[in-house]
């Protein structure tokens, strides 16, 4: 990688309420299906090059982060080691555009899900946090 890493001023997310019990209320099967979801849409987004040719493995990364996250058993760090996930994805170009592509993908899949409401709110909540801390390319003026 020959390129300046950004880094984003606010920080990495901060502790958002309802966010670590979520899992209990939720459960695995339907972040598992969040997943699935939100990968169909990226499969039809701009941002598809992005991610690998098949979605298996990203699909099962990304529910078990989220099921850690949530509350859930640490099936992420159990598989991958500790999350990292900033550094993780230094390797792809991520900017703020592509940000908001990834974070329709996730509106998308979460309007499909059968979390209510409030749930969605907590979700959406740490997925923006967490999503502006994995800008890492300042976009073109």
């Amino acid at each position: 990688m020959n390129r300046e890493i950004y880094t984003p001023p606010q920080g990495p997310p901060r502790e958002i309420p309802g966010l670590s019990t979520l899992f209990l209320e939720v459960g695995e099967a339907s972040f598992r299906a969040l997943a699935e979801n939100f990968y169909k849409e990226i499969a039809k987004s701009s941002i598809r090059d992005l991610f690998p040719a098949d979605f298996t493995k990203p699909a099962e990364h990304q529910a078990d982060f989220l099921i850690q996250v949530t509350g859930g058993p640490a099936y992420y760090a159990e598989k991958r080691g500790p999350a990292r996930m900033r550094a993780r994805h230094f390797q792809w170009e991520i900017t703020e555009e592509a940000r908001q592509v990834w974070l329709g993908c996730y509106s998308i899949a979460l309007e499909k899900s059968l979390l209510n409401e409030t749930q969605k709110k907590i979700l959406w909540q740490f997925l923006e946090q967490f999503s502006l801390w994995m800008v890492n390319q300042k976009s073109s003026p």
